[in-house]
């Protein structure tokens, strides 16, 4: 019994060691499948996680993208719901230069939504004015600004007395301000590559700054050039090649060639790109407007329709008694004895005595902000003279040129042998609605007849001024 009993015993013991065994494995498969699976499911959420983040990402970008980058096609635009936007872009030397805050760049630039048409018009740094709400205080009108910076801690206060003299002298209405530093083109230059400029002559400044406190020759050939920041902002503010004048419009074809670069579609949709770029506007940029007006604005300039882009400035190319202007005369260079031997300009027909009549650059403002269109009608003008009076004809077309109308070089003055009692002026092969003709009728209070082909000219002018009995010496002079 004892043998058969300690048998049965041994056996059972060998089948709970076998079932402990089998057990043993089992949990422990089970364990590596448990844990696998456990790893099978972190892994899952991680992806989720991940594909949840990207998810997340992507809508961000997207609508980055359609709030910076105006892909949403929905977005009202501020230039179409007021037709039209004008804005003070100003540029100052900035912080590495002795008069960081001097203006030396001022243009007014309005958007015109109905004629798809960008016009900037630059205001010259030299001019002499009064200063805003102070009769006693005189000075070139790059100062203004510096100047009110002592009045009150108010970048914006300080925009606002630039603004009311620009208002005055262009009678524009300026709706918004965008202060930069020049070194804002160079930052963002390098952050779209470069802009291409086409040099339509050898440009040459034997005397640019090299930032030692001397100076190093700047040569560009005439060429069309890929220009990196710094050469950009060289051909930009370089002021010994040639003058003042010819750098703001070298200012404006900068501005042009940025604008164009940014409708490249790769800006347009990188999110990476546009973050850079909107990093380096607001760190160089002071503006009053808002973040949401920009992107209307943008939204409307750069991806809705194609804007075509009008480049002029004041200069003086004239002098009085010239037989020869050119377009934009509007200034002239007085005696710097008077001035402390500073340079400065003056609106044409003014002296110390009326400094503020700014008659002259208001008219001109207007032709230049509200009908930029008459260069590319290219309505070509004559001008005859019908009273036998000399110099008449030469004098009106030496007066009107200026303003940016066409009148060819040669074979635009006639005589005729007609005499009439009223000028008249006719009009041929050019809409009465065009720029030309709307903006040649805020000169004249004339009659304006529409023909079907010239009436005298041999030359195929689209625009016959005639000269009759009624064009006074006094008319002659104070109707410009």
């Amino acid at each position: 019994m004892n043998f058969k009993k300690t048998s049965i015993i041994k056996k059972n013991n060998n089948i709970l060691n076998i079932i402990w065994i089998v057990s043993i494995w089992i949990i422990f498969i089970v364990a590596l499948v448990m844990v696998k699976n456990i790893n099978f499911i972190k892994i899952k959420i991680d992806e989720q996680n991940i594909i949840k983040e990207n998810v997340a990402k992507q809508e961000n970008e997207r609508s980055m993208i359609e709030k910076l980058l105006w892909l949403n096609k929905d977005i009202p635009t501020e230039v179409e719901s007021n037709n039209d936007v004008t804005i003070l872009l100003v540029w100052r030397w900035g912080w590495n230069h002795d008069a960081p805050d001097l203006t030396d760049t001022m243009i007014v630039i309005k958007i015109n939504s109905k004629n798809k048409i960008i016009s900037m018009l630059s205001v010259p740094r030299d001019l002499y004015v009064k200063y805003p709400w102070d009769d006693n205080y005189y000075g070139r009108i790059n100062w203004i600004y510096s100047r009110y910076m002592y009045q009150k801690n108010d970048a914006t206060y300080w925009m606002q007395m630039l603004e009311t003299k620009i208002a005055e002298i262009t009678w524009a209405k300026i709706d918004y301000f965008v202060n930069v530093d020049f070194s804002w083109f160079k930052k963002i230059i390098d952050t779209i590559w470069w802009i291409n400029i086409d040099v339509p002559e050898n440009f040459v400044d034997y005397q640019y700054p090299d930032w030692n406190w001397w100076y190093t020759t700047l040569v560009f050939k005439k060429w069309t050039w890929l220009f990196d920041g710094e050469n950009a902002l060289k051909y930009t503010r370089s002021r010994h090649s040639t003058s003042d004048f010819d750098r703001s419009l070298r200012q404006q074809q900068i501005i042009s060639a940025i604008k164009e670069k940014l409708t490249w579609s790769y800006f347009l949709t990188s999110p990476l790109k546009i973050k850079e770029l909107y990093q380096v506007f607001i760190d160089n940029v002071k503006t009053d407007l808002s973040l949401t007006k920009m992107i209307k604005i943008a939204y409307s300039i750069w991806t809705k329709e194609e804007y075509k882009i009008a480049s002029s400035n004041m200069n003086d190319s004239c002098f009085y008694g010239s037989a020869n202007c050119e377009k934009w005369w509007v200034l002239y260079t007085p005696d710097r004895e008077l001035f402390g031997w500073m340079a400065v300009l003056l609106m044409n027909w003014t002296g110390l005595w009326n400094l503020s009549n700014y008659e002259e650059s208001v008219k001109y403002s207007n032709i230049i902000l509200n009908y930029s269109w008459i260069e590319k009608e290219n309505a070509k003008i004559n001008i005859f003279n019908s009273i036998k009076v000399w110099s008449l004809a030469s004098e009106l077309w030496n007066n009107i040129k200026k303003y940016g109308f066409i009148i060819p070089e040669q074979k635009s003055i006639w005589n005729t042998t007609d005499i009439y009692e009223k000028t008249v002026i006719y009009y041929n092969n050019i809409s009465e609605n065009s720029d030309t003709i709307r903006a040649l009728k805020t000169f004249f209070n004339w009659e304006f007849i529409k023909i079907e082909v010239p009436k005298y000219s041999t030359e195929n002018a689209n625009i016959e001024i005639i000269i009759w009995k009624d064009y006074t010496w006094k008319e002659k002079v104070f109707n410009f």
